[in-house]
């Protein structure tokens, strides 16, 4: 990369990050020859915490007196990892699932195969959304993530949103995310219960139901 003495205002530029103050929430990045200032609300996505060394793109503007600096800043390597303890847990939810697949007597190369293009889909659209948030292009809705892990891709969205570091810090979305993964988890297990739990429901459902007709 070239050493610019000055800063073009609309290129994209990359910085490395050798200053930072956490307690302030500020430092500086050095692009060629010049120092930019750059404060925590200018990140345009905060997913780790600033640390020197860092390369992170931005775009160069100006504070309230005029000041150059670094604005819509992204890490350029933002990614999570997949820890051993990301692993563990996903093993542990797919214990039941998979137990009740088992159970069924289900074709294991049909599930699997399904299983595993459902997974893909999901991980692929959560880096797809990733890299459209990045760009700020059209996203995909929240609905069509959810609905992906609803038809099965909950693992594969388990393992983008910690790799990618994406979706996991929105609360309601992770509500719902989970939600799903329980209902996976819930309908497993009643599965093997011969579906006890869920025909309980739904007789006291049509029971309900009776009793509202002959009220009426």
């Amino acid at each position: 990369m070239s050493r610019p003495d000055k800063v073009d205002p609309i290129a994209p530029l990359t910085g490395t990050l050798v200053e930072w103050n956490e307690e302030k929430r500020y430092g500086f990045l050095e692009v060629g020859r010049l120092r930019i200032f750059l404060h925590i609300r200018d990140f345009a996505e905060r997913h780790k915490r600033p640390v020197i060394g860092d390369k992170i793109t931005f775009i160069a503007g100006q504070d309230a007196q005029g000041r150059t600096c670094a604005k819509q800043a992204v890490h350029v390597n933002d990614g999570g990892r997949i820890t051993a303890v990301n692993l563990i847990v996903l093993a542990g939810l797919l214990v039941l699932p998979v137990l009740a697949l088992w159970r069924w007597r289900v074709d294991w190369r049909w599930a699997g195969g399904l299983g595993l293009m459902m997974n893909l889909f999901a991980y692929k659209a959560y880096a797809v959304d990733k890299r459209r948030a990045r760009e700020k292009e059209w996203r995909l809705s929240e609905t069509k993530l959810h609905l992906l892990a609803l038809l099965g891709g909950w693992p594969g969205a388990f393992l983008a949103q910690r790799r990618l570091r994406h979706k996991c810090s929105k609360p309601k979305f992770q509500i719902w995310f989970w939600l799903i993964v329980v209902s996976y988890q819930l309908a497993a297990f009643d599965s093997m219960q011969n579906w006890k739990y869920a025909r309980g429901v739904w007789g006291q459902i049509q029971s309900t139901a009776e009793q509202l007709r002959h009220s009426r």
